[in-house]
């Protein structure tokens, strides 16, 4: 069954989805998901959500330009990508090339043809280069994962093979390289290349909302919230969320509307305001730390004194917190208190098995009140899914697709705040669901709603989706611990955190 067309009065959204079959290839090899990038992007084409016709165009006009030795002009296209574009359909060969029906197959609905797509676009290969990843992270540990590929010593225990028979658990070994390429953030041998293709892809999304040529810019590969400027963490090599928050700080720039009589040839700007929302059931310590401000915002404020300016990125960060539970509790990944000096970094911890409920609650509660004292010009969703019930490294997750709190439902809250959004996925260690989940949130961005026992289309990863072969992720039967008190605790917190942040913003506009 095809996606039903759900009404709206809303002009459909521009939304860019960010694949190529070298990002998807790549993604595929890293240890803890390995093949998940495919079942994602597949199930996804086949539920006909994806537009490649600009890609077509452009590879067309690519051939014209070829020069005499038969080589295109254009050095970031090569030729598996052109493969990856002519030919995507539901098989792929041995060699990464894919085979089969295109997109515009005849065997689809010409009705279903009509319906809102996303975008397909290539991330932009500049946007992954050495210089852009050091933008934030350190040298020496770029040069590191830099020289992954060519690092091939058989003795080295962080090296391990990449394929569709990786463990995706490594074995635990002592820590001894001081990058914490050990552990759960092994090195592999397309290492190099994958974190520039991770870097590229989520930084060409915010590009895309930088720039205006989309609303929302989709990229399920990126959403690595755990990498640190100088290591790796919690199957995150390098922090692709930072990188494009940094980027859209530069590029998004924000006109001051013109007073009475100025020349609008000196049209000035302002620094974005960006909301970095992490849905992610672990908590994201590598993005809150990075985005962090040491200023230090006095609460109660004196009267007659002006508040120090805000940040220009707000992390906050939803997700279960226990001591046995990664990453360990820190401070600020704990309910701040309602005179903390850090009302730009912000956690709602949860305990075990929230449910969509817990949610709904905490995002009508907590969520809404900051955004709207925020105000924010861009926000950048990370929505993992290892909250959904029985994921393998999430483990405490009682969170659903469907339903008020659930994640096509956040979805839809975020996509009513009318601001440019860049989503990406992040953890998600039960494949068929994560695939499932970012299918329906696609559906969401597009207009087009699926029933809730919408089957699988046929394609390669079909009989993984099994006994159901449906759309819909069973329910979990887990009792959600989040007590009532708890949440209104919480909720009185941000209460008086959102006045406070409104008041920041207004002083300094």
């Amino acid at each position: 069954m095809a996606p039903s067309t759900r009404l709206t009065n809303r002009p459909r959204l521009r939304v860019s989805y960010l694949w190529s079959p070298s990002l998807q290839r790549l993604s595929d090899d890293l240890p803890s998901n390995v093949g998940r990038s495919s079942m994602v992007h597949d199930l996804i084409k086949s539920l006909n959500l994806l537009d490649f016709e600009e890609l077509k165009e452009r590879f067309s006009k690519n051939d014209k330009a070829e020069d005499e030795d038969g080589k295109s002009e254009d050095d970031d296209d090569n030729e598996a990508d052109r493969i990856g574009v002519t030919n995507v359909g539901d098989k792929q060969g041995a060699d990464g090339e894919h085979q089969g029906r295109t997109p515009d197959s005849p065997t689809e609905s010409p009705t279903h043809a009509k319906h809102n797509k996303a975008t397909v676009v290539f991330p932009e290969p500049s946007l992954g280069t050495k210089a852009c990843l050091l933008r934030y992270h350190d040298r020496s540990y770029i040069e590191r994962l830099l020289k992954a590929d060519t690092d091939k010593d058989p003795d080295d225990p962080t090296h391990l093979p990449s394929s569709s028979t990786s463990s995706p658990r490594p074995a635990k070994i002592a820590r001894t390289d001081p990058y914490n390429l050990s552990h759960d953030n092994p090195v592999f041998p397309t290492l190099a290349s994958y974190i520039s293709h991770i870097a590229a892809a989520t930084s060409t999304a915010c590009r895309l909302l930088a720039t205006d040529k989309a609303d929302w810019a989709v990229c399920w590969d990126g959403g690595r919230h755990h990498a640190k400027r100088k290591e790796a963490g919690g199957f995150c090599y390098v922090n692709d969320l930072v990188l494009g928050g940094l980027l859209l700080s530069r590029e998004g720039r924000i006109p001051i509307p013109l007073k009475e009589g100025e020349d609008p040839k000196r049209q000035r700007t302002r620094a974005p305001r960006i909301f970095y929302l992490d849905m992610d059931l672990h908590y994201s310590d590598g993005v809150s730390a990075a985005f962090h401000s040491p200023t230090v915002y006095p609460y109660p404020l004196k009267e007659s004194v002006t508040p120090p300016k805000p940040p220009n990125v707000l992390t906050l960060s939803i997700h279960h917190s226990s001591p046995v539970f990664f990453p360990p509790p820190t401070p600020i990944s704990l309910l701040p208190s309602p005179n903390t000096g850090s009302p730009f970094s912000l956690s709602i911890p949860l305990s075990a098995y929230p449910s969509r409920q817990t949610y709904a609650k905490v995002f009508n509660q907590c969520i809404q009140p900051i955004r709207e004292a925020w105000d924010p010009d861009y926000v950048i969703l990370q929505l993992g899914t290892d909250g959904l019930p029985g994921d393998r490294v999430g483990q405490y997750g009682n969170w659903s697709v469907d339903g008020e709190g659930g994640i096509k439902w956040v979805v839809e809250r975020v996509k009513e705040w009318g601001k440019k959004v860049c989503v990406t996925g992040g953890g998600g260690y039960r494949h068929d669901n994560a695939a499932r989940a970012w299918a329906e949130a696609m559906g969401v961005l597009l207009d087009r709603d699926f029933e809730v026992d919408t089957p699988i289309p046929h394609h390669d990863h079909f009989e993984q989706y099994a006994p159901s072969f449906t759309l819909q992720v069973p329910a979990s039967h887990m009792r959600d611990e989040n007590k009532p008190e708890d949440l209104e605790k919480a909720a009185e917190v941000f209460d008086v955190l959102a006045k406070r942040i409104k008041i920041i913003v207004d002083a300094n506009s």
